[in-house]
C-alpha cells in the first residue's frame, strides 16, 4: 500500500487495559479521513479517522498543530509519523495526535477492511480495555455504561415505518468505509446526502417501484437501493441532509454501471432494514469529496463521475438551449475555475441552479458529482445529483483560498475547453508551429508541456495500431476516481484459445481491441510522430479498434483503405509532450490530447483580422 509501513496493531495496544504505557513512539500510522472544525472563539479543530493497517478509529489533531497540518498538505490517506499521542473514551475510543510529521500527503487506501476499534471491544468484551473512560498522561478512568437505542423497522406498517427520534441511549456505530458482507451486526451513522426521486419501472417480468439514497459518514459514503414497499416507506421516512441510525441492510457488490461512489459495496434495504433519525449530527459532514486535481480532468474517459474543487475565475452570463427532439427549453449557465495545478476547467449548469448561482468571483467553491465531456475538449456538467459548496471549510479550500489571493488571481491558465465559430480566436491564436514545439523543448522539462497546433496527417503505421486489452473494471489510487477499465494487454493463450489478463486474474473468449496509433503529422514548417490513443484514434477513424482489427484480419486492403481516408486531411491537434526513457535513452514523446475538425469560418475571420492588422501598420 505505500513505502512506509504501518505499525500494525497500535491502536488496539494503546487502547488496552495494560496496553497504553507499553506503546512506543513514533508511531506510523495512515489518517483515513480528516475535517476541520470550527470552535467558538474562532478556535479551529481537525476531527480524523486513522488507522494502523488492521484497526481504526475515531481521532483529533492538537490545535499545536494546526499551522503544520495547512502547510504540509495533510489529507486523506496520508501517512503520518505519531510523535506524541493521548488518548479517551466517551461513546467512541479517540486517539489525539499532540505531535506528528507528514511523511507522505498522498497514498493508497488501505487494500484491508479495516476493524474499528469500538466494534472489536463490542465483540470482546472479555478482553481489557478502556471503556467511556478518559486517559491523559495525569488523568485516572471515569467509568459509564454504553447501551442501544430502540429502533424502527420496515416490517411495521406506517406510519410506525418512518424514522422516529431515539428513545433510548445511542447505538455503536461502524464507519461506512468498513461495511462489506464479511461484517455482521453493523450500524452506521450517517447522513442522507442524495435523495433521489420514487421511480417506477416495467419490463417483461412485471412493473414496480425503486428509490435510491447516498448515506454519508466523515469515512466514506455509500449507495442503498429499496423496491417496492421498502421504496415507498423509505422515501417517506428519509429526508435529504438529516442524519440516521441504519443497520440490518443487505450488502452487496456495487454496481458500477449504476453507481459512481467510490465505495466497493452498496446497500439494498428490505423489510428487516431498521432505520432511526439521530439529531446528534455534529460528528457527520454534510458532505463528502473525493477530489479530482483540474489538470487529471483531460485523462478521464467521458462520463466520467468527479468531484472538483477551484477558485470560481469566471461567471458567464446565462443562456437557453431547446432540446432538438422534444421542443423543451433549458436554462443553461458556464462557470470556469482554476486550482493550483495551472488549469482552467469549464463547468456546465443547468435550470435553477443556472439561474440563481449568485456566488462572487474568487470564492473557493467545490462541486460535488459532476460529468466529465469531451464535446469541444474537456469540460465537466454538475449532474441532477450533484451539489454546490461555496467555502466548504476543507482543508483543500483554505489552501487554494491562499494561493488564489496571492498568486492565481494574476496567473495564467491552461484551458481544456476547445473553442469554436466566433470565440474560437484566442484559440487559433495561441497555436504554435511543428518547428517551434520542436525549437522551443516543449516537453523536455520535468512536467508535460501542452501545445495546440494545425497539421494533416500524412501517414499512419498499420502495424501495431492497437493491442488486445483487459476491459475489466478497477478502482485505482485512493478511491478519488470512479473505477476504469484494466486496459493492461491481454495474452493469448494457445492451449484453449483465450486472451488473459495477468494482472486481475480472468480469462475472456475474444479480445477487445484499444487504439494505440502512431501517425505523422506535418505543417508548413516540420513534421512530427503524434501518438493517438483509443478515445482520439477512434474518432479520427470513426471505427473502434477491434472492428478495425477484425477487418484487417478478413481483408488487409480494407484496413489500409481506412487509414488512407484520413491522409492530407489538416485537422487542430491538443498535444501533450513529454520525456519518455527508451532502452536507456531520454526521448520526447508526443501524445494527442486531443484532436478537432476545423472550423474555416473562424479560420478565415482570423485570418482576416491578421491581414488588417498587417495594413495598417
Amino acid at each position: 500500500m505505500t513505502a512506509y509501513e504501518l505499525s500494525k496493531g497500535a491502536l488496539k495496544q494503546a487502547f488496552s487495559e495494560d496496553g497504553y504505557d507499553k506503546v512506543q513512539t513514533p508511531l506510523i500510522l495512515q489518517i483515513t479521513n480528516i475535517k476541520s472544525v470550527e470552535l467558538p472563539n474562532d478556535v479551529m479543530k481537525y476531527r480524523i479517522l486513522l488507522n494502523d493497517g488492521v484497526y481504526s478509529t475515531h481521532g483529533l489533531i492538537d490545535e499545536a498543530c494546526n499551522e503544520y497540518i495547512k502547510n504540509n498538505n495533510c489529507q486523506r490517506y496520508s501517512i503520518v509519523q505519531v510523535n506524541a499521542f493521548s488518548i479517551f473514551a466517551t461513546q467512541k475510543h479517540f486517539f489525539v495526535i499532540k505531535d506528528l510529521e507528514v511523511l507522505s500527503p498522498t497514498s493508497e487506501k488501505s487494500p484491508v477492511t479495516l476493524t474499528p476499534l469500538d466494534t472489536y471491544f463490542a465483540e470482546h468484551p472479555n478482553e481489557g480495555h478502556l471503556t467511556l473512560t478518559k486517559k491523559t498522561d495525569n488523568d485516572s478512568p471515569a467509568p459509564a455504561t454504553p447501551s442501544v437505542p430502540q429502533t424502527a423497522s420496515f416490517r411495521q406498517e406506517p406510519p410506525a415505518a418512518a424514522a422516529r427520534k431515539p428513545t433510548g441511549p445511542t447505538p455503536r456505530v461502524s464507519p461506512i468505509e468498513t461495511i462489506s458482507p464479511y461484517q455482521n451486526n453493523w450500524t452506521i451513522k450517517a447522513r442522507v446526502s442524495y435523495k433521489g426521486d420514487l421511480r417506477t419501472w416495467s419490463n417483461s417480468k412485471g412493473e414496480g417501484k425503486v428509490f435510491g439514497v447516498n448515506f454519508l459518514d466523515e469515512s466514506d459514503e455509500i449507495k442503498a437501493s429499496a423496491f417496492n414497499e421498502t421504496a415507498e416507506r423509505a422515501y417517506r421516512s428519509l429526508e435529504e441532509g438529516k442524519v440516521y441510525y441504519i443497520s440490518k441492510a443487505r450488502v452487496q457488490a456495487a454496481r458500477k454501471k449504476f453507481n459512481t461512489l467510490s465505495h466497493p459495496y452498496e446497500l439494498t434495504l428490505d423489510r428487516d432494514t431498521e432505520i432511526t433519525e439521530c439529531f446528534d449530527e455534529s460528528d457527520v459532514p454534510k458532505l463528502h469529496f473525493n477530489f479530482v486535481k483540474l489538470d487529471k480532468i483531460q485523462n478521464l474517459e467521458a462520463n466520467s463521475i468527479v468531484d472538483v474543487i477551484g477558485a470560481l475565475k469566471t461567471v458567464y452570463p446565462p443562456f437557453t438551449i431547446t432540446a432538438k427532439t422534444t421542443g423543451k427549453e433549458f436554462n443553461r449557465r458556464n462557470i470556469a475555475i482554476v486550482d493550483d495545478t495551472g488549469f482552467n476547467v469549464e463547468i456546465g449548469l443547468w435550470n435553477n441552479t443556472a439561474t440563481d448561482f449568485s456566488v462572487e468571483e474568487g470564492t473557493v467553491i467545490a462541486f460535488k458529482g459532476c460529468k466529465v465531456s469531451d464535446f469541444g475538449g474537456k469540460t465537466l456538467s454538475l449532474t441532477q445529483a450533484g451539489s454546490i459548496i461555496p467555502n466548504p471549510g476543507t482543508p483543500e479550500s483554505f489552501t487554494l483560498k491562499g494561493w488564489y489571493d496571492n498568486v492565481g488571481i494574476n496567473q495564467q491558465f491552461t484551458t481544456l475547453k476547445v473553442d469554436t465559430g466566433s470565440n474560437s480566436e484566442n484559440r487559433i491564436a495561441q497555436r504554435v508551429s511543428i518547428s517551434q514545439a520542436l525549437q522551443e523543448h516543449l516537453g523536455d522539462g520535468d512536467k508535460p508541456d501542452y501545445f495546440s497546433i494545425k497539421a494533416s496527417i500524412t501517414f499512419c503505421k498499420p502495424e501495431n495500431f492497437a493491442y488486445p486489452a483487459c476491459t475489466n473494471q478497477v478502482q485505482y489510487g485512493d478511491g478519488s476516481r470512479p473505477s476504469l477499465a484494466c486496459n493492461k494487454k491481454l495474452i493469448y493463450q494457445e492451449h484453449d484459445g483465450t486472451w488473459r489478463c495477468e494482472k486481475c486474474d480472468i480469462n475472456y473468449n475474444e479480445a477487445t481491441y484499444r487504439y494505440i496509433l502512431s501517425c505523422s503529422i506535418t505543417d508548413s514548417t516540420g513534421q512530427m510522430w503524434l501518438t493517438l490513443f483509443d478515445e482520439h484514434a477512434k474518432k479520427l477513424l470513426d471505427m473502434d479498434a477491434t472492428e478495425l482489427q477484425r477487418r484487417k484480419e478478413e481483408n488487409p486492403e480494407l484496413a489500409s483503405a481506412i487509414f488512407s481516408s484520413v491522409l492530407f486531411k489538416e485537422f487542430a491537434f491538443r498535444v501533450r509532450a513529454r520525456q519518455d526513457t527508451y532502452n536507456d535513452e531520454l526521448k520526447t514523446r508526443y501524445q494527442a490530447a486531443g484532436i478537432y475538425d476545423l472550423n474555416y469560418t473562424s479560420e478565415a475571420e482570423f485570418l482576416s483580422k491578421e491581414l488588417e492588422k498587417l495594413l495598417s501598420q
